[in-house]
């Protein structure tokens, strides 16, 4: 056997081992939530009177009604109107201002404090935008949320009181809830990976004291902790993450409410997901490049600082995948017999992958008590294989991220949106199509790879190049149906 492939045998062996770490902490964070005792936040009841000053700032870009809608919204919540300040903060076209203040005029009750307010220069994206509304109140705590997320009335009672009790706290997240959930197969799969998301890892944190991230809208921060962890800075896609893991070198805490759920839209075709996802896997390869360095550096106990290095560092399957798929093509072109360690190895990372991210979905489900709604398992295995797909997108941003590539924050575009530019699946169906054919020539054990791989590209680069999903049938079952 050469030294070459040796070498490549070796580097793979390194790469499974990377797999199987970001496996095992899905699977420890699934057995956290399954066994750790649920931790219930101090929640005092207060009068209206003892009440604080809160904002809620609402970060639009070319929205339309949605903006509406989620104004419409924050003027609905339960505080007092003396003690709510609501901004929308409008960073879309400047032609299209005027016609946004007068539909907000047209459903927000008189006595409302809002402010529609917009930015001479629009600079560090969402970020800056949120950085230029706290310029403009001195409110002690902050609520954020999204255009495309609707707020219940409750929510600031379910989460400031928190916050008041505890001033060791950043923030206060809720659950993202999903009003497209059954729209269509990828929605239904979304929905899943969300929802465990919330469900198991970020309950799991939570319950565990571990470093958890803001998702970046439905939850409400201490203005303190903003200040304090060094503010909204727009140097990567992802301010809610750069925030959270500042905040937590500053000794700060953070807070999840499993059970006040913020319903929110979903990516309605797989450009507009795909694009999503690039954005968030980008945005966290940036928060590696620039935090680990300061994480490592820090006082902060050796658990913490591996917990938001796992934290931040899941963007790193795509390129951990991908490696593992080029060595592997590579060896089986040189004709080489794997190394019986390095097989097994593959073996059991393999397996174990497979084994976790079907635990990790289905318990996310069992948590909400959705394991017995209509279209289960073909959801379940969806969600599975869908995620596979975005391996080359996915891939491309990581290496933008480290390469310094200029930022565009490409906004999700909304459900009706026009997908323009951008990749359209061709690359997804060349790559789905030629992994088969080594597929079946390679080593049993990475087999099962190939295939859920090939799967994902195929189903990702065929619907991504007509802009389309596959539909539901045409009514959407009621759970229990």
């Amino acid at each position: 056997m050469s030294g070459l492939s040796l070498m490549l045998q070796f580097t793979l062996a390194l790469v499974l081992v990377a797999l199987a770490v970001l496996s095992l902490q899905l699977a420890t964070l699934a057995i956290l939530r399954m066994y750790r005792s649920q931790r219930r936040l101090r929640m005092p009841l207060l009068p209206d009177e003892a009440l604080p000053d809160v904002l809620v700032q609402l970060p639009v870009c070319d929205e339309g009604s949605l903006a509406v809608r989620v104004a419409a919204a924050a003027a609905q919540l339960d505080w007092p109107k003396n003690k709510l300040q609501i901004q929308l903060l409008d960073d879309g076209p400047a032609d299209k201002h005027e016609a946004l203040v007068a539909a907000v005029g047209e459903v927000i009750p008189s006595g409302c404090n809002l402010s529609i307010m917009r930015r001479g220069e629009r600079a560090g994206f969402k970020a800056g935008n949120l950085a230029f509304g706290l310029k403009h109140s001195q409110a002690p705590y902050v609520a954020v949320f999204d255009a495309d997320f609707v707020q219940p009335p409750d929510f600031l009672r379910r989460t400031v009181p928190a916050l008041v009790a505890d001033n060791g706290l950043a923030f206060v997240q809720a659950r993202w809830g999903h009003a497209n959930r059954n729209r269509n197969w990828l929605t239904r799969a979304q929905g899943f990976l969300l929802d465990s998301h919330f469900a198991i890892e970020q309950e799991a944190r939570f319950r565990a004291a571990l470093p958890m991230s803001f998702n970046g809208t439905a939850g409400v921060w201490s203005r303190e902790a903003i200040d304090n962890g060094g503010g909204w800075t727009g140097d990567t896609l992802t301010e809610d993450l750069d925030l959270s893991m500042r905040c937590v070198l500053k000794g700060y805490r953070m807070a999840f409410v499993n059970d006040l759920e913020v319903p929110g839209e979903l990516p309605e075709t797989v450009a507009a997901w795909r694009a999503q996802q690039a954005r968030w896997t980008k945005g966290h390869a940036q928060c590696a490049r620039k935090l680990l360095p300061l994480i490592w550096a820090s006082n902060s106990p050796f658990w913490m600082k591996a917990a938001m290095t796992l934290q931040m560092c899941q963007f790193g399957f795509y390129l951990l995948a991908g490696a593992s798929a080029v060595i592997s093509l590579i060896l089986m072109a040189m004709d080489v017999v794997y190394l019986d360690s390095v097989a097994m190895l593959g073996l059991m990372v393999t397996a174990l992958g497979i084994s976790t991210s079907l635990f990790y979905l289905r318990l996310g489900q069992q948590m909400l008590g959705r394991d017995r709604e209509p279209y289960f398992l073909q959801t379940l295995l969806l969600a599975m294989i869908f995620p596979s797909g975005l391996a080359i997108s996915n891939a491309r941003a990581t290496y933008e991220a480290f390469a310094g590539t200029p930022m565009d924050f490409a906004r999700t575009p909304k459900a009706g949106a026009v997908i323009v530019g951008g990749w359209r699946g061709s690359p997804e169906l060349v790559a789905g199509i030629s992994l088969p054919v080594f597929a079946l020539a390679e080593q049993a054990w990475s087999l099962p790879f190939f295939i859920i791989a090939a799967t994902g590209l195929l189903l990702v680069g065929g619907m991504g190049r007509q802009g389309t999903t596959a539909r539901l049938p045409a009514r959407d079952p009621g759970p229990g149906e």
